[in-house]
């Protein structure tokens, strides 16, 4: 059974004020903020909400995370019958905000606890045994009046009773997952360099003799990251895993760092944040970690700039992205894929393992609709292999300057085409079937070329 988010409702009134030429801002915002008339069960829960707030309320909304609904619905004791969590502001209230927590028994809805935080704001929720009783905890982030600094609450539900667990950590971001391969899940908070907190990572886990969450091991983390872009659990090999944290500097470039639990030595660690040394990561573009071939670990992004020369015109050279996997052994990243990335029209080009370093280069032209690879030696640029070419599909469908080229994918928007020069005397020469396999967009399938 799942509730009907009130942001569904917000998502269809801004879709139809972009059909009908009205704007979203004249509704009122209590209007958005009311919950929907239900039936059933979802009538139920929002009846106890009303009885706890009889005066009215406000649904309030995590900020980030995976569960952004007001009202959360997430088995949390294994009997395949979810519980209800709901976040909410009473409408006198300013700063305090109610979790109710309500399960089902015997076919009628009851409330197990009420807990109110003085905060205003929810930043995430998550769920994970960390208790080790078979059952999921409620991990719940709030806001403080410190920008980027919020404090992680902890709450084990049992027999229809919520518990508070303390945990006493503020955290910008936090993960879970068993890190330590001992079976028990662990809680990772991240927290940025601030008046109030320092830079680092800390493991906690449950201490059963405190009822608590204690700090098992911490590393210091980039001081001049200034925010977390992506924070995920990954495989890393050899049954390790670890978070993978994309950052953003104050420069606008970004970063990883890639934290783990060594049961050799017994701490946390960080490899790619090393004092007075360059953490190889470190790139212009906002790129962040990512499975690209499937293997159920998070690959990391290297950019650096393909060879160019000025007599080359308007045109200028384009990013080499490598994607890396983190080896624990060696400590250092490990090339799994090259990609040439046009990020004008979101595209990327796989590069032949036979390529190496230094013998080509890609060139685009100003308005990057236009992607030549060439050969290059040592100084200069060499024979054309290949180029790639977008167009508007209205053109393409006309055959608007189309002639030599044939079509890898179109879309409703544009269409992508290469032509292949394919030079006798190049080591590089590709065969058409490769051009194209080699092409795929950001984050789609290209499969169907269409016609």
């Amino acid at each position: 059974m799942k509730l009907k988010p009130v942001a569904a409702a917000i998502l269809g009134a801004a879709l139809l004020c972009g059909t009908c030429g009205c704007s979203i801002t004249d509704l009122g915002k209590e209007d958005l903020l009311r919950p929907p008339k239900t039936m059933g069960d979802e009538a139920e829960i929002e009846a106890l909400i009303s009885k706890t707030a009889s005066n009215g309320y406000t649904l309030k909304y995590p900020k980030s995370g995976s569960y952004r609904s007001a009202i959360v619905m997430h088995d949390l004791n294994g009997d395949d019958v979810d519980e209800a969590i709901a976040f909410f502001r009473e409408k006198d209230s300013a700063a305090g905000i109610h979790m109710l927590v309500m399960y089902e028994e015997d076919g009628e809805w009851k409330i197990s606890d009420d807990f109110v935080t003085e905060t205003t704001d929810v930043d995430c929720v998550d769920f994970a045994d960390i208790c080790e009783d078979d059952s999921l905890e409620i991990l719940v982030g709030y806001a403080t009046y410190t920008s980027n600094v919020n404090f992680l609450s902890v709450y084990s539900f049992e027999k229809g009773t919520t518990t508070a667990i303390d945990s006493g950590q503020n955290y910008s971001a936090f993960c879970c997952g068993n890190l330590d391969s001992s079976g028990k899940n662990s809680v990772v908070t991240l927290s940025l360099f601030g008046n109030e907190n320092e830079a680092k990572a800390s493991m906690l886990v449950y201490n059963q003799s405190r009822g608590a969450l204690v700090t098992k091991a911490a590393v210091p983390m980039d001081s001049n990251v200034v925010s977390y872009r992506s924070v995920a659990l990954s495989e890393l090999g050899n049954g390790v895993k670890g978070v993978v944290v994309d950052g953003e500097l104050s420069s606008s470039e970004m970063n990883t760092q890639v934290i783990y639990f060594s049961k050799e030595q017994r701490k946390l660690k960080n490899p790619l944040c090393q004092e007075k040394m360059p953490n190889p990561t470190q790139r212009a573009r906002s790129l962040i970690s990512t499975d690209i071939d499937n293997d159920m670990k998070l690959e990391i992004p290297t950019v650096s700039t393909l060879p160019y020369v000025k007599e080359s015109g308007a045109f200028t050279a384009s990013d080499l992205v490598v994607w890396n996997s983190f080896s624990v052994e060696l400590e250092e990243l490990v090339p799994v894929q090259r990609t040439v990335v046009n990020y004008s029209y979101g595209y990327v080009i796989k590069l032949p393992e036979a390529w190496s370093a230094g013998s080509f280069t890609a060139l685009l032209n100003e308005g990057g609709d236009n992607m030549r690879f060439c050969e290059w030696d040592k100084s200069s640029v060499g024979d054309n292999l290949f180029e790639i070419n977008v167009f508007k599909v209205t053109d393409w469908d006309k055959g608007v300057g189309s002639d030599k080229y044939t079509l890898i994918y179109k879309d409703n928007r544009c269409a992508y085409a290469f032509v292949n020069y394919a030079p006798d005397n190049s080591e590089l020469t590709l065969e058409n079937d490769e051009i194209k396999t080699a092409f795929s967009l950001l984050g789609k399938s290209t499969t169907n070329t269409g016609k």
